[in-house]
C-alpha cells in the first residue's frame, strides 16, 4: 500500500468511523429528544418519518437543533408512491435523518386542513416538499421528480438562506428576474398565498414571453400551475380564447383553469378592490367557462354589493339583491346573512324599506319563539335604528328580547341595544 493510497483509506476510515459515531450520537440524542415528546415514528426504515401530532414534532425539532422537513401526500397519489423506495435509498436516508426532523401529512388525515390553514399554505400538487425552520416558518419549497438527488439538493438548497425559497423576495426586488427564477418565485408565491407578489411575477414573466406563444403548451402550463390574476396579459388571452384552447386540450381541463383562475382573481387581495364593472366581466368570463349563468350570478353576489358600496351607490345594490331574490330560492339564514351584511356595510340607510321585506319573507321560513327569530327581530332592530326610526327599533328589539328569553336563547346583545335607544 502506498503512503497515498495509505492515507486516503486512513482518512476515510476515520472520516467513516468520526460519522457512525457522530450519527450514534445524534441518533441517541434524537430518540432521547422524540421520546421526550412521544413522537411515533411511522416509517421504520430510510428515512424516519413521524405523523399526527406537528406541534410536538416541531418540539421535538427545537430539542435537536433542527429544522423540520414536511412531505405533504396522498396515499392515493401514485407520484407520491413512487417517492417512497426513494425514501429508503441510502444517500438520501443519511442525509434527512442526520439534517432534518421529518414529517408527513396525508391529505385526508384530520390534521391535513389544520396544518395548512394555520400556515396559509396552498397546495397545488401532490407531493409538495416544505421545508420549515424550528419556529415553523416555511423556508423552502421543493417541486420535484422521484429522484435521490434532486431530493437531497432540495434539502441542501433548504440550507442555504442565499438560495432557498424564502429568500426570492428579497433577490425579486433586488432585480433578479430570470426566466427560472420567476417561475419558482411565482410558485412559492401561490403556495404561501402571497398574491401580490404572485401578481408581480407573473406580469414580468408574461412581459418576456412573446405574444405568440401565449397560446404554447409551456405557458398554458404557467397559466393553469401559476398565474393567479386573469387580468395578468396570459391570463386576458386565455379567458378571452378559450374555445382555440379546447381544440387542443381537454375541455374539462380547461374549463377548471379557467374557473380557478377567475375566482381566484376575484377572491385576492386585489380582487377585493374590483369595482363593479369589473365583477360583472368576471361573471361573464364565468360563463364563458362554461359556468351556469346563475351560479356565475351567485358566486359574484357579494363581491358585486361590497363594489357598489364602495362606489358609493347603495341604490344599485339593493336593487340587484331585489332582482337576485326573484331569480333563486332563498333560506332563512340566506335572509338573516343579508339583512346582517347591509346593517354592517350599507353606507347609509336606503336599503331599510327593503330589509323590511327581507325579513318578513324571512319569518315565513323559519320556527317560531326560536333563537333564529330572535335573531332576526334584533337584526331588523339594528336596521330600523339606523334609518332613525327608534320607536319601531325599539318595538322589535323588545320583541326580539322576548323571543329570546322564551327560546332560553343568548340576550346579552339585545339587552346592550336596548340600553343604546
Amino acid at each position: 500500500m502506498t503512503r497515498i493510497a495509505y492515507l486516503l483509506f486512513f482518512t476515510f476510515t476515520l472520516f467513516s468511523c468520526a460519522k457512525k459515531k457522530e450519527q450514534s450520537t445524534q441518533n441517541e440524542g434524537n430518540s432521547a429528544a422524540v421520546a421526550a415528546t412521544d413522537l411515533v415514528p411511522v416509517t421504520q426504515e430510510g428515512v424516519i418519518f413521524y405523523a399526527n401530532n406537528v406541534d410536538k414534532a416541531f418540539a421535538a425539532a427545537r430539542a435537536q437543533n433542527k429544522p423540520v422537513f414536511v412531505e405533504i401526500y396522498s396515499e392515493s397519489c401514485h407520484v407520491c408512491q413512487s417517492f417512497i423506495p426513494i425514501f429508503k435509498e441510502k444517500q438520501v436516508r443519511d442525509f434527512y435523518n442526520t439534517n432534518f426532523l421529518n414529517y408527513k401529512i396525508e391529505v385526508n388525515s384530520p390534521e391535513f386542513q389544520s396544518f395548512v390553514l394555520a400556515r396559509k399554505i396552498f397546495v397545488p400538487s401532490l407531493p409538495l416538499l416544505l421545508y420549515f425552520d424550528q419556529n415553523q416558518n416555511l423556508t423552502h419549497l421543493g417541486m420535484i421528480e422521484a429522484d435521490a438527488q434532486k431530493l437531497i439538493e432540495q434539502g441542501q438548497l433548504a440550507q442555504n438562506p442565499q438560495l432557498r425559497s424564502g429568500s426570492m423576495k428579497k433577490r425579486f426586488e433586488e432585480g433578479e428576474k430570470n426566466t427560472q427564477f420567476l417561475i419558482d418565485f411565482a410558485m412559492f408565491s401561490k403556495v404561501t398565498m402571497d398574491t401580490v407578489m404572485n401578481r408581480k411575477a407573473m406580469e414580468i414573466y408574461a412581459q418576456q414571453q412573446p405574444v405568440s406563444s401565449y397560446g404554447s403548451e409551456t405557458n398554458f402550463l404557467a397559466i393553469e400551475k401559476l398565474l393567479m390574476d386573469v387580468y395578468n396579459p396570459m391570463g386576458q388571452y386565455f379567458i378571452k380564447n378559450l374555445p382555440q384552447f379546447r381544440k387542443t386540450i381537454d375541455p374539462t381541463r380547461v374549463k377548471n383553469v379557467a374557473e380557478n383562475l377567475v375566482m381566484s382573481s376575484l377572491y385576492s387581495s386585489f380582487g377585493a378592490q374590483y369595482n363593479s364593472a369589473k365583477v360583472l366581466e368576471i361573471r361573464d368570463y364565468l360563463i364563458a367557462a362554461e359556468i351556469h349563468p346563475q351560479v356565475a350570478k351567485n358566486r359574484i353576489l357579494l363581491p358585486l354589493i361590497n363594489a357598489y358600496f364602495r362606489e358609493k351607490a347603495p341604490g344599485k345594490a339593493v336593487a340587484h339583491v331585489n332582482t337576485h331574490l326573484t331569480q333563486v330560492q332563498m333560506k332563512a339564514t340566506d335572509y338573516a346573512y343579508l339583512l346582517q351584511f347591509f346593517n354592517d356595510k350599507c353606507p347609509d340607510a336606503s336599503y331599510v324599506a327593503s330589509a323590511q321585506k327581507w325579513f318578513e319573507n324571512a319569518l315565513t321560513l323559519i320556527t317560531k319563539n326560536s333563537a333564529e327569530e330572535a335573531d332576526l327581530y334584533y337584526s331588523m332592530a339594528v336596521a330600523q335604528k339606523r334609518a332613525n326610526n327608534i320607536a319601531e327599533a325599539k318595538k322589535m328589539a323588545d320583541q326580539a328580547l322576548t323571543i329570546a328569553r322564551n327560546a332560553k336563547a343568548e340576550t346579552g346583545k339585545i339587552d346592550t341595544f336596548l340600553r343604546t335607544i
